[in-house]
């Protein structure tokens, strides 16, 4: 706890200089601050708490109820569209579940909540930023380019033939950070994973191989979430006469 306590003087550093230089943001900081500790403290708690549990129902209510949150606030990036939150969810429950599916058939991690949670909240985690960088970049796709989906439908197009170039590029956008981070990986940083076992003093060579299993993860929960939204991305535009909807709310449902 002296080492945390210690650790705000960092903190005070950043919130020095930004009012020195009057940036305005000193508040926002202090603000993010003291949120990050109640959040992080109070995870680790409940965490701890179905740690103790050891049963599996419960590690599956607690990534529930991160997927819940994550779908939250995805739909924050696209406020304008009708599903948003549906879309995010099921999006997300799907990537999360077809991988944990696949490590546990493959016998890479068990049920044992020391694997589940900490991998299903990255997971999640990375799934939320993708997700949540699709609907964004579709929103407004469908807003510039909507003369040229009407003109796809008079021309006889379905809805999700109408949207698939947006959709596609959507996707191309969703997965461009993690693109970019398996480039430049133990090049430019080093990521999350690999550097909580060498402080907790693992061999770099095993950190290195855990690493690699942890990026081959995100990449295959993240793929499938974005690919998955992009397919069910059509219904949040389109009402069931197939006329193009930008607000909310859709008429003739």
């Amino acid at each position: 706890m002296s080492r945390l306590i210690a650790s705000t003087a960092l903190i005070g550093i950043a919130i020095a200089i930004i009012e020195i230089r009057r940036l305005g943001v000193g508040k926002e900081l202090l603000i993010g601050t003291f949120r990050t500790f109640v959040q992080l403290m109070a995870v680790g708690y409940v965490i701890q708490f179905v740690f103790d549990l050891e049963r599996l129902q419960y590690q599956v209510l607690l990534l529930l109820a991160m997927v819940v949150v994550a779908s939250f606030t995805a739909r924050g990036r696209a406020k304008s569209m009708h599903g948003a939150f549906t879309i995010a969810f099921f999006s997300i429950l799907a990537g999360v579940t077809c991988t944990v599916g696949v490590m546990l058939a493959l016998k890479i991690i068990d049920t044992s909540p020391t694997y589940l949670i900490p991998l299903g909240g990255m997971m999640i985690g990375n799934s939320m930023n993708a997700v949540s960088l699709g609907l964004d970049r579709i929103s407004s796709e469908v807003k510039d380019k909507r003369g040229e989906i009407e003109t796809a439908l008079s021309l006889g197009a379905s809805p999700r033939r109408a949207i698939e170039p947006l959709a596609r590029r959507s996707v191309r956008a969703s997965l461009l950070p993690l693109m970019n981070t398996m480039k430049v990986i133990g090049l430019v940083h080093l990521p999350g994973a690999m550097t909580g076992m060498l402080l907790a003093g693992a061999s770099p060579v095993e950190a290195a191989k855990i690493q690699l299993i942890v990026m081959y993860m995100l990449a295959a929960s993240t793929t499938i979430t974005v690919l998955v939204s992009s397919f069910f991305i059509h219904r949040a535009f389109f009402n069931k006469a197939w006329q193009l909807q930008l607000q909310g709310k859709r008429g003739n449902e």
